[in-house]
């Protein structure tokens, strides 16, 4: 899932969205640097990750992309979820997207200022931030300009394998009503899990 999913996930904890949106920048041996909370928010991300990946409604939209976008298939359908959770975002909140796009910005701007963060997981939130990124994952615009920056972060790690996400797009609008279909089947047990793994 990507960063709206796991902020909605993180039920309002502050800990928990901090490192729900963190923890992609945080390496293993760095982890006891972090505070108690934000620590149990990069742990429920990395499960949370962890369930997503092995689903079975997850593994059929990979399918969906998967011969154009080959190894790549897991992370765009990662982007794409979050774009079908925003512009549907009533089915799963009572509160407006805005409200609580803005209510996060303020516990990420809270969180960015501890020091424990790593400076990339810093940098990253306060563009996060600054660009508005929940709110826009919305447009299909906004998911596409996701795509391209998520692309060019590719490029830079493995150049060797990176090929332009964007390319995913007239896939993504073709076989949208399957996507939709299975994230809203989908997403619910993602919800209980979540829910199950903050309980213990």
């Amino acid at each position: 899932m990507n960063f709206l999913a796991h902020l909605h996930l993180a039920d309002g904890y502050p800990g928990d969205m901090t490192g729900g949106v963190a923890a992609d920048f945080v390496r293993n041996p760095d982890l006891h640097l972090l505070a108690p909370d934000v620590l149990r928010g990069v742990m429920l991300h990395r499960l949370i990750d962890g369930f997503t990946d092995r689903h079975p409604t997850t593994l059929r939209s990979i399918s969906r992309v998967a011969p154009k976008m080959g190894w790549f298939g897991g992370i765009v359908i990662d982007i794409y979820y979050d774009h079908i959770l925003a512009r549907d975002w009533h089915r799963y909140s009572s509160e407006p997207l805005a409200d609580f796009a803005a209510r996060s910005y303020a516990v990420l701007e809270a969180g960015h200022a501890g020091p424990a963060l790593p400076a990339p997981a810093r940098k990253f939130m306060r563009r996060f931030i600054d660009e508005d990124r929940l709110n826009r994952y919305a447009t299909l615009d906004g998911i596409e300009d996701t795509l391209d920056r998520v692309s060019r972060v590719i490029a830079e790690r493995i150049p060797h394998r990176a090929i332009p996400l964007t390319d995913a797009m007239p896939i993504l609008v073709a076989r949208d009503a399957e996507l939709a279909a299975d994230f809203h089947e989908f997403y619910p047990e993602l919800m209980a899990f979540a829910a199950e793994q903050r309980r213990r």
